[in-house]
């Protein structure tokens, strides 16, 4: 029996035999959020950072289990060889998209991305596209493309316990990639604005006009340390300017910590109250943001109970999208 480990992949359930359910989902263990996302659907997971390296081990491993559809999220480096093979060896196949138009027309590579799974559709090869972005399945069916829209679920938190970060100032944690999407030297700006706040980053943008501000860089981190700072800030930012489902906002309240968001996706937009509360429509405006982060701060009890409600009625609704298009 081949282990469910080693170089270059891991499985989620350990051995093959141990995996249970028709569905594999496969990520890449680097992309932080598509992987939470992959992990949220509740089934076995692969992670692997370059796919088809691993096609056979994957579709024999499969095999030995009831496993019979196979769901890239995302669509990892040679994607396009380890679908072909597993459709090749009879398996049922699916790829989940992350990425948005907004994304498509700035970043080549996202879109060429997203040519090439349409491409595979076209062929049969890959036998559904899924789109997490609301509002995006219906436009690219529109185009002559059928897509579903399959968001992602609640997260799962490891267990943790909040650590003292030092000082006595407002800790604001701002942990996305220094790009241009993720809107990091806006929302720096906008912790100028708070009174005694401290900014907690995964890594600083090269703007020097940023140097007199407190800022504590923490680098990339492994998920439940990652997991155990954003618990442990007094607020959390995720004012980005193009997003699909972030897992961020989801994860930061489900540790007790409000976390101000942009209005680019549809989190929480079922509920008006939570929404105003929650977001920010000027994602570009550093005052706006301060603004809306000390009136989130001042109903954060409110704001923490409502984000987690809307998730208790929101998963059923993502898990019945997720088994219709794994189904």
């Amino acid at each position: 029996m081949r282990r469910g480990k080693k170089e270059g992949w891991k499985l989620s359930a350990g051995e093959w035999a141990d995996a249970q359910g028709k569905v594999l989902s496969v990520c890449h263990p680097d992309w932080r959020g598509v992987r939470t996302a992959a992990y949220s659907q509740r089934g076995p997971v692969l992670e692997t950072s370059e796919a088809a390296a691993h096609a056979t081990d994957i579709i024999d491993g499969m095999a030995q289990t009831d496993m019979s559809v196979l769901v890239l999220q995302g669509f990892p480096p040679r994607s396009s060889e380890l679908l072909r093979a597993a459709h090749n060896g009879g398996l049922s196949t699916r790829v989940v998209l992350h990425s948005s138009m907004a994304q498509h027309g700035v970043d080549p590579g996202e879109a060429a991305v997203v040519e090439a799974v349409l491409g595979l559709a076209d062929e049969g090869v890959v036998e559904r596209v899924g789109f997490v972005k609301k509002g995006q399945a219906e436009a690219f069916t529109a185009l002559g493309h059928a897509a579903h829209y399959v968001p992602n679920r609640t997260p799962q938190l490891p267990p943790f316990e909040p650590v003292s970060l030092g000082g006595s100032g407002l800790q604001v944690g701002v942990f996305v990639e220094p790009m241009w999407r993720k809107n990091l030297t806006t929302q720096l700006g906008a912790i100028a604005l708070m009174p005694s706040a401290r900014a907690h980053v995964m890594a600083m943008p090269g703007n020097a006009y940023l140097s007199n501000l407190e800022v504590v860089e923490h680098g990339e981190l492994p998920y439940a340390e990652f997991v155990q700072l954003q618990g442990s800030v007094d607020l959390n930012l995720y004012v980005s300017l193009s997003e699909c489902h972030p897992m961020s906002p989801l994860e930061s309240y489900l540790a007790g910590v409000p976390c101000l968001m942009s209005r680019t996706s549809d989190l929480f937009r079922s509920d008006d109250d939570l929404w105003q509360l929650a977001s920010v429509g000027e994602i570009d405006d550093p005052s706006a943001i301060a603004a809306a982060a000390a009136e989130l701060l001042a109903n954060q009890v409110e704001a923490v109970e409502r984000a987690r409600t809307w998730m208790d009625r929101f998963d059923p609704i993502a898990q019945s999208l997720w088994e219709d298009f794994v189904g």
